[in-house]
């Protein structure tokens, strides 16, 4: 007897992912919050950096410039993980749910994964924004494509990173467990 494998599309699980943020959306906001004021603190201090760079040796500038991107990009990382934790933590029962319906563990992975990577494009994007208006104000300049690459690029890495535990985490748990854990 051969086992057949399910399938989760693609487009089934963007509408589920879609479905679940918008039954979210006050928790949601939280991990948007925390990466798009990550963004935007960083974008903001690559525009301002051409000025940074006059005051002081352009080595000196490019390291602290480095530090202060992995300082925002700690921080992002740190709080996005702290409320995906929280989010999925809530989402047992729901975990339980789909896996006694036969959800395998990597569909549960697969849809927290894709949640995470959304949440933060659109915070990255929103940073993005945030940050090149601030750059602006400032008196900063930068070259506009570069800078919306390098903050979805670190968005996503965020999302990837942050949502990797708590998603794997949830996906192990077997189903009577996952229906058991109160919230």
């Amino acid at each position: 007897m051969s086992e057949e494998k399910t399938v989760l599309p693609l487009s089934e699980a963007i509408y589920l992912v879609l479905h679940s943020i918008k039954l979210r959306i006050g928790s949601i906001l939280i991990v948007i919050i925390a990466i798009t004021a990550s963004i935007a603190y960083m974008v903001s201090l690559d525009m301002l950096s051409s000025i940074l760079i006059s005051n002081i040796s352009p080595q000196g500038a490019e390291v602290y410039m480095l530090l202060l991107d992995l300082t925002a990009f700690t921080v992002a990382a740190a709080g996005t993980m702290n409320s995906l934790l929280i989010m999925i933590a809530e989402r047992y029962h729901e975990i339980g749910t789909m896996k006694s319906f036969g959800a395998r563990d990597i569909h549960i992975f697969e849809l927290l994964m894709l949640e995470a990577v959304i949440l933060t494009v659109i915070g990255g994007f929103l940073g993005y924004i945030i940050g090149m208006g601030i750059g602006y104000m400032l008196g900063g300049s930068g070259d506009i494509v570069f800078l919306l690459g390098k903050s979805l690029a670190v968005a996503i890495i965020i999302g990837l990173v942050s949502a990797s535990y708590p998603s794997y985490q949830a996906a192990r748990m077997s189903p009577v467990e996952a229906l058991r854990v109160e919230v």
